[in-house]
């Protein structure tokens, strides 16, 4: 059992790749294989690695002991994924159906008696979900000021299906636990990588995409391996997973010239961009959305 879910995660992160590969591709940005013959994948302007920083699974993250919300959330989405509903909305940001089937939670919930947590909910008549509102295709803004995204889409239709309404709170990402804590927002839903920490420190809805931690260059930057990162200033969002990430790997970490932290993801790219980092280590979703809009 345990081999088949990883199987399937694996499959579905394929799927996820493909499909942001394929979406907004322009004539500028058109993914080719690199003429070196490696598996890293180039754009006239960026590469993406073969190499990577581990692959994981987003999940929704609520308030420690809050099981009752994290359960009825999580039977939502399988329902949603069940008939239909949320693979369509999958495909009209991915281009296919990149929902996880049968997934499992990172760690059990356990619904205590007392726990008010969906009734605290269903009273107020409103879920306050948390997000960084510059982290597409997830939850940003649009032209006209609006935030939309795949996760935003998918938490309307959550929210209608449990009969409430669905503020959104933009909140700065390294404060997400205190914010959640402090009650401030309800949950946190912004293509939120389950790691270790999360687990232990927040009740976490089941898994519902896969993901993981990427690393761009720019095409002429000479760099192809994690090797070629020894001496390199490197970017990441501060208190997001690709920074867990990264520590994960002590000795790649210490060969960097630098590592700076940013408070969006978008700030980093935009480093990149203007060559103030040599390397971005970043979400796929993200990074394939931001290499395919840049035009």
């Amino acid at each position: 059992m345990k081999a088949t879910k990883i199987l399937t995660a694996a499959l579905a992160a394929a799927m996820l790749c493909a499909s942001l590969s394929a979406c907004g591709k322009t004539t500028d940005a058109t993914e080719t294989t690199a003429a070196s013959g490696s598996d890293n994948k180039t754009t006239e302007k960026y590469t993406v690695l073969s190499e990577d920083f581990g692959a994981e699974n987003y999940a929704i993250g609520f308030r420690r002991g809050d099981d009752a919300l994290a359960k009825k959330v999580s039977d939502i989405l399988a329902e949603m994924t069940a008939d239909g509903k949320a693979g369509e909305i999958a495909k009209k940001w991915f281009g296919s159906d990149v929902m996880l089937r049968d997934p499992e939670y990172p760690r059990e919930l356990n619904e205590e008696k007392g726990d008010a947590s969906l009734q605290y909910i269903l009273d107020k008549g409103e879920l306050i979900l948390g997000l960084d509102e510059t982290f597409p295709p997830m939850g940003y803004r649009d032209a006209n000021g609006d935030i939309i995204g795949f996760d935003i889409d998918l938490a309307t239709e959550v929210c209608s299906r449990l009969g409430v309404k669905l503020k959104l709170q933009p909140i700065n990402w390294d404060s997400k636990e205190m914010e959640l804590n402090g009650k401030t927002i309800d949950c946190i839903w912004n293509g939120m990588s389950i790691t270790d920490e999360r687990i232990n420190g927040m009740d976490l809805s089941t898994p519902y995409i896969a993901n993981k931690q990427i690393i761009i260059v720019k095409s002429d930057s000479g760099i192809s391996t994690k090797a070629d990162l020894a001496g390199k200033t490197v970017g990441a969002q501060q208190g997001s997973s690709a920074v867990d990430a990264i520590s994960a790997e002590p000795d790649v970490k210490a060969s960097f010239g630098s590592l700076n932290e940013y408070a969006s993801n978008d700030e980093a790219f935009l480093d990149l961009k203007a060559g103030r980092i040599d390397v971005l280590v970043v979400d796929e979703v993200y990074g394939r959305y931001m290499i395919s809009q840049d035009k």
